[in-house]
């Protein structure tokens, strides 16, 4: 379970010293520091979950929800999160793991956000689409229809078969939404037929 502060202090109100206690409890591995103020009682917490709640709002995204949903090979280490009006990177290193934060477009931000149940946990997640218009509109822009094939398959190494899935109307739409030239370079590839 996580506690913020204020619920630690109820907890331990019967304690003189409460952050003594907190200490006392961090050094016996009773609980665990998410960051300041945000604390759990185990190391099983759902790292998504613990995304989520580090920096809020945001949900999980850019290439760690590509991997979540088998678009791209690789297993990735780091936690990634979307953000907006953060201005800049973040990132927090714990016993959970390392999660970093990006802004995207706020015009963009509150579109397609999945929730994703686990043992009674909601997570915020974005959906196939979204996370991938979210991981282009951060790299490096791209100037023509042959880089973004480039980018997609041979750079993002996105499954040719889980990405002639995605919803192609979907990412048309939400790809309007950043104001990214690689974006409106991935909507004339799509709209020219460049998938099967």
């Amino acid at each position: 379970m996580i506690y913020n502060i204020e619920e630690l202090k109820h907890k331990y109100s019967n304690y003189d010293n409460i952050f003594q206690k907190i200490k006392g409890e961090i050094s016996k591995a009773n609980l665990y520091k998410i960051k300041r103020g945000l604390y759990s009682d185990s190391l099983n917490e759902n790292r998504f979950f613990i995304a989520n709640t580090i920096l809020s709002p945001s949900y999980v995204s850019f290439e760690t929800a590509l991997s979540f949903y088998n678009l791209i090979p690789e297993m990735v280490v780091s936690i990634k999160s979307a953000t907006y009006c953060v201005n800049k990177t973040k990132f927090y290193t714990n016993g959970f793991g390392t999660f970093t934060y990006n802004d995207v477009n706020k015009n963009a931000y509150p579109y397609d956000i999945d929730v994703y149940e686990e043992n009674g946990t909601k997570i915020l997640i974005a959906s196939r689409e979204k996370a991938l218009t979210d991981t282009i509109s951060l790299i490096s822009p791209r100037t023509s229809i042959k880089e973004i094939e480039e980018l997609l398959f041979d750079d993002l190494r996105i499954d040719e078969e889980e990405f002639d899935k995605l919803d192609k109307s979907k990412i048309i739409e939400l790809c309007g939404l950043y104001g990214s030239s690689s974006l409106k370079h991935l909507i004339k590839y799509l709209s020219r037929g460049g998938y099967k």
